[in-house]
């Protein structure tokens, strides 16, 4: 396609473009293309189109939004019309406000008022909405300086006011003007049109409809005419070269009444509003341009003057008439009153030539006036728009700023260089608002360029980026200027360096559609890392600005690259750290697992040995073997005080290697506080009695139930009270008391009346084989494994432990244990007629304890060595009660346990292990075992349990 230049010569030729219908909008284009004010990209001021028309156009839709649901309705509308033009501008710093499209004094692209026409009539819900907006175009200033002259004189003067409002971006020109009509067309410029692109016709019929509406509103709203007809016989949306338009209106009155109004322009512009209250601010402002150079009008008026004329040209005509008359009575009346006419046609020819002056200088007077108003406003608006751009261009150095500093904050918040990486280009784009960003690694080693990753082209550019890499040879060419001579380059028309590029670079150019680009190094002091490179498509291209931003930034990336490499130094050096000391690490683990193994296994072993000499050695203090003489008695308790001592030692070192090893379990359920450490305290009181010492309890006023795991926290308590009545001397008092001091937590306090414990073994206490040394004395003995046990227990009930010393003397040990709503335990009722027990278990010297033992309470016991035998003694008779040990051979105790469950649910069974774990004895309650007894176990509990659940004797 060919244009014309406004001055007649032949434009280049407009690239090939594809028109779309006018049905499609150029909303389907997701941002502007252009900057929509200020300067283009060639440094120019963007004056397209008025910020008058503008104003009319967004004043209009808040009238028109107002009248049809209230100003509330009008006001959003203006403001959702701001935010919908802002989601399609990218660059933030020219964001409009409603304020902002309000100011007459800006000028605006032709894309922008493409997009505000769309939007404004998506909006309103009127397709004809351009149309009816161009009638409110016309501003008071407009008003006032047309009112002088014809509508034929306006529309013949239609180049000079359609280039005052569009400052060159359109044509215009007159084809024919009458009386009553005129033809008049425009055509837009060669940068007009690349505006509107694709959308061409479309976007010309907008602005068509607007200038239709403008012209017929002209006759009604500056003379007070009928509204004016046009007719379009040519038009650009149509494929046409010009937009063509017929105007017809009503012919004027009486032109001289309108040119004797003696009112200034300002006072017109003010008398065409609906109001006083109406005439803005900024309207005033300009309107007041008008009365800088007023017209002097005279105090008395032309018109009465020249009545005063003809008043005595009459009179002297008359005289004449009557004196010729007289003088000459034969004087025909014709010739009488032609002499009488004489002195009225001097006069008039008189008025007429002085009304001629007149009129020729009130004329040059307007002229004069309007020339001035029009400099006058041309050099305020150059000012304004020269502070608007100085305002934009502030906006975009903040902008930047803020860019850079969040970009840096970013930078230096990761090591990772595809993390950083990834953040750069994301900043470049999203915050710095160019098309698309790459960064390229070089390795020096073998001269290349790998492009490391790309961001702002489609999927297949970004592959084909990846998938390059590039040979740097000649320090001359347009990469090799970067990464070899460490130099930035600006190019703002890629076609000027397209032939010098690499061939991969040139397609990558060409599949991304770039028209400028700038390429910067990324370099410290002794190393260049590559090159970081952003552009621009379209009709936009890359300033010094661009070039200065961009060397900053990748002054940035350059230091947290330098950063990463660091960290990712050291990252290695401390891999290898690692694996030496998980090499350590595991080799100690592996001792301390083979520790505990023997441990374990060795505690095991003396579990069942120890079960056998505990309980006989019960029996003969019990008297089943016959009656013991007072040395003899006193062997037997110590005997039994001593197993009863290494009892405890094996069970704190089980539960330790439970610890370690992850295998120690709870399992809470409600408990009430009191009754529990009432019970504990009774079996503790000969104990502490045997040193004297006095053993107090003082429990809440208030029932406490807590959520704990009642065989725990008897272990914990009892471990606490032992170890105060160890380190307590003869005559000491061990105080125990429960308290609730909120409602999700009791506490537990142990106090005594020891020596205390020393301040800097407070912190220690708790810790695993920890014990107190006394100087040179004999400290209490033990494993020192009590304490640390404790705090285990309490810690994985969901509680906290603590110990201090008292002021008064005397250490204090607390824990506490979570509240939890009291229940009700469940208890069986237990069988009381017949007593016939069925012991399973594969050690002899267990079954004769158990036999022995039965016996003694009135039971009547029958054995069975393995899970078979058990099953056929279960089948041929009736049982009471069942004592069954898990560790027998054949099938084991949780398979027989499974089976009797089958068939039998009342049968009470009593499960017996020395697995040194709880888990397979719970496994047994849960198929459905009464209770359990872990090895070595205390005939005394095991009477109880036996009393319990099969019966009395």
């Amino acid at each position: 396609m060919i244009s014309s230049t406004l001055d007649g010569t032949e434009a280049k030729s407009l690239p090939t473009v594809e028109l779309f219908p006018k049905e499609r909008t150029i909303l389907e284009q997701s941002a502007m293309v252009f900057r929509p004010f200020g300067l283009d990209e060639q440094g120019h001021t963007i004056r397209d189109l008025s910020g008058v028309s503008i104003r009319a156009v967004t004043v209009f839709l808040e009238k028109l939004i107002t009248a049809q649901r209230g100003e509330p309705a009008g006001k959003e509308a203006v403001e959702d019309l701001c935010q919908l033009l802002n989601d399609r501008i990218k660059d933030p710093v020219y964001h409009v406000t409603p304020e902002f499209l309000r100011n007459p004094w800006n000028s605006y692209s032709y894309e922008f008022t493409s997009y505000l026409y769309e939007f404004c009539e998506r909006i309103s819900g009127d397709p004809r909405f351009a149309f009816k907006a161009g009638a409110e175009k016309i501003s008071p200033i407009m008003l006032a300086l047309t009112r002088p002259f014809s509508i034929s004189q306006i529309f013949t003067m239609f180049p000079y006011f359609g280039n005052k409002f569009t400052s060159g971006s359109a044509e215009f020109r007159v084809v024919e003007v009458t009386s009553t009509t005129a033809v008049v067309a425009m055509r837009f410029t060669e940068r007009t049109l690349r505006q509107f692109g694709p959308y061409r016709r479309r976007c010309a019929c907008l602005v068509c409809q607007s200038a239709q509406g403008i012209m017929i509103a002209m006759a009604s709203r500056i003379h007070g005419l009928s509204q004016a007809e046009t007719i379009e016989t040519s038009c650009i949306g149509n494929d046409d070269a010009w937009c063509q338009w017929t105007i017809r209106w009503q012919e004027e009155r009486g032109y001289g009444k309108r040119f004797w109004r003696t009112t200034s322009p300002l006072e017109q512009a003010r008398a065409l509003l609906p109001n006083q209250e109406a005439f803005s601010k900024t309207d005033s402002a300009q309107a007041g341009l008008l009365t800088t150079a007023p017209l002097q009008v005279e105090p008395r008026t032309s018109a009465q003057q020249h009545f005063t004329w003809f008043l005595w040209g009459g009179l002297v005509g008359l005289l004449l008439m009557a004196g010729v008359g007289i003088v000459n009575p034969m004087v025909s009346l014709g010739e009488v009153l032609l002499v009488g006419l004489c002195p009225l046609l001097i006069i008039g020819i008189l008025v007429n030539r002085r009304l001629l002056r007149e009129s020729e200088r009130r004329e040059a007077l307007i002229q004069e006036q309007i020339t001035f108003v029009e400099s006058r406003h041309e050099e305020l608006r150059e000012a304004y728009l020269e502070q608007e751009q100085m305002r934009v261009e502030l906006r975009r150095k903040v902008a930047q700023l803020t860019a850079l500093h969040r970009a840096g904050l970013s930078f230096g918040s990761t090591f990772e260089r595809d993390t950083l990486l990834h953040q750069v280009l994301e900043a470049l784009t999203h915050e710095l608002n160019y098309n698309s960003a790459m960064v390229s690694m070089f390795d020096p080693g073998d001269q290349t360029v790998q492009h490391i990753r790309l961001i702002g082209g489609p999927p297949e550019v970004e592959t084909f980026a990846q998938s390059c890499r590039i040979p740097i040879t000649d320090p001359d060419s347009p990469e090799g200027t970067v990464v070899l001579q460490g130099q930035p380059l600006l190019v703002k028309d890629i076609e000027i360096i397209r032939h010098r590029l690499h061939p991969l670079n040139q397609r990558l150019a060409e599949l991304s559609k770039t028209k400028a680009l700038v390429v910067v190094p990324i370099k410290t002091k002794d190393r260049i890392w590559g090159m970081l490179t952003v552009d621009r498509s379209h009709n936009q291209t890359v300033t010094d600005d661009d070039l200065e931003l961009m060397t900053t930034v990748a002054s940035q990336v350059s230091i947290a690259l330098d950063n990463a490499s660091a960290y990712q130094q050291i990252e290695e050096w401390n891999e290898g750290l690692e694996v030496k000391v998980k090499e350590r690490t595991e080799a100690l683990e592996q001792a301390d697992r083979l520790r505990a193994q023997f441990l374990s296994h060795v505690s095991h072993e003396l579990r069942t040995p120890l079960t056998s000499i505990k309980g006989f050695i019960q029996n003969l203090l019990d008297g089943l073997t016959g009656p013991l003489n007072e040395k003899q008695q006193r062997y037997l308790v110590r005997m039994s005080e001593n197993s009863d001592r290494l009892v405890r030692m094996i069970e704190d070192l089980l539960d330790r290697t439970r610890i370690e090893t992850g295998r120690l379990e709870v399992h809470p359920a409600d408990v009430e506080l009191e009754p529990c450490l009432a019970d504990v305290l009774e079996q503790l009181k000969p104990l502490a009695h045997a040193k004297q010492q006095t053993l107090e309890f003082y429990s809440a006023d208030t029932k406490v139930v807590v959520w704990a795991d009642r065989d725990r926290l008897i272990q914990t308590v009892v471990n606490l009270v032992q170890n105060s009545i160890k380190f307590t001397p003869s005559g000491g008092t061990i105080t125990v008391i429960c308290a609730m001091p909120n409602r999700r937590t009791a506490t537990v306090l142990v106090r005594d009346t020891g020596p205390g414990i020393p301040p800097e073994c407070l912190d220690k206490i708790f810790d695993p084989f920890f014990r107190i040394q006394q100087g040179h004395r004999a400290g209490p003995k033990g494993l020192g494994l009590g304490l640390s046990i404790v705090k285990t227990l309490v810690e994985l009930q969901g509680g906290e432990v603590s110990a201090r010393n008292r002021p008064e003397g005397g250490a204090e040990l607390s824990f506490t244990v979570p509240v939890h709503a009291a229940t009700t335990p469940h208890r069986s009722d237990p069988q009381t007629t017949g007593r016939h027990i069925l012991v399973v278990d594969d050690d002899p010297d267990i079954q004769q304890l158990l036999h022995d033992r039965l016996k003694a309470g009135g039971y009547l016991p029958c054995s069975a060595l393995d899970g078979w035998q058990a099953l056929s003694v279960l089948q041929s008779r009736e049982f009471d009660g069942m004592i069954l040990d898990i560790g027998i051979g054949q099938i084991d105790g949780l398979e027989v346990l499974r089976r009797v469950r089958m068939t039998n649910q009342r049968l009470p069974i009593l499960m017996i292990t020395a697995s040194g774990s709880q888990e397979l004895a719970m496994k047994a309650i849960g198929l459905g075992a009464q209770a359990y007894v872990l090895k070595p176990f205390d005939t005394h509990q095991l009477q109880q349990m036996m009393d319990r659940w099969f019966g009395p004797v």
